[in-house]
């Protein structure tokens, strides 16, 4: 029998991994049986189980390979040397999330599918401590954009790259959050509000010095 060649493999462990998404979105993480991803994959039940051991390793990998490529995106926006205003930052982030949430088969929203991996994240300590090193070093980016943007004038340079940093990763995040929980969130409205926001604190309406004992 002939063996099976790297990338024939590869495509079929992105099977499985495509069919775990489609029943995450379909029927929720408690629902999703071993026996539905399978079913889903059209693969037999040994081939699924030559990749991965059960559904727990499977929503993993569906969670760590989601968050990478999403990162992967986002990375070249966020490491510009000479970063747009942060509201534009901000809408050129929204839009590449949006674009890798519209999967390109069976109608798979990426962004759905990626609230019930945090959840099923929470209760693995190992995804859990990967998915807040993602997350910690997104964070991470936003405050070195941050000071770029006070190097070159368009932020404000009594602003706290950290704090500033939290605000624009929960921002994104919540983002998310809003389009699947809500049921839409729209790009142009958040940068426009935060185009908003930015013309009042220049007025100092709204400027104060950052505190580490605001919580």
């Amino acid at each position: 029998m002939p063996r099976i060649t790297d990338e024939r493999r590869e495509a079929r462990r992105e099977q499985v991994l495509e069919a775990a998404r489609a029943c995450l979105q379909e029927h929720g993480l408690e629902a999703v049986s071993m026996e539905m991803i399978i079913a889903r994959s059209g693969l037999s039940t040994g081939a699924v189980y030559g990749y991965f051991k059960g559904k727990d390793e499977i929503i993993s990998a569906v969670v760590t390979e989601g968050t990478a490529a999403m990162g992967r995106q986002l990375v070249p926006i966020l490491t510009n040397p000479e970063p747009p205003p942060l509201p534009e930052l901000i809408g050129q982030l929204l839009r590449t999330i949006v674009d890798f949430g519209q999967h390109k088969r069976d109608g798979i929203d990426r962004l759905l599918v990626s609230l019930h991996g945090w959840s099923h994240s929470q209760s693995d300590p190992e995804l859990k401590a990967v998915t807040r090193a993602s997350y910690s070093g997104l964070r991470k980016l936003f405050a070195d954009a941050v000071r770029r943007s006070q190097a070159s004038g368009t932020v404000d340079a009594t602003a706290e790259p950290e704090a500033m940093a939290e605000l624009l990763t929960s921002i994104t995040l919540g983002f998310v959050a809003q389009r699947a929980l809500a049921g839409s969130a729209h790009v142009a409205a958040h940068v426009a509000a935060l185009e908003t926001l930015s013309h009042v604190s220049s007025a100092d309406t709204m400027r104060r010095p950052f505190s580490r004992s605001d919580v």
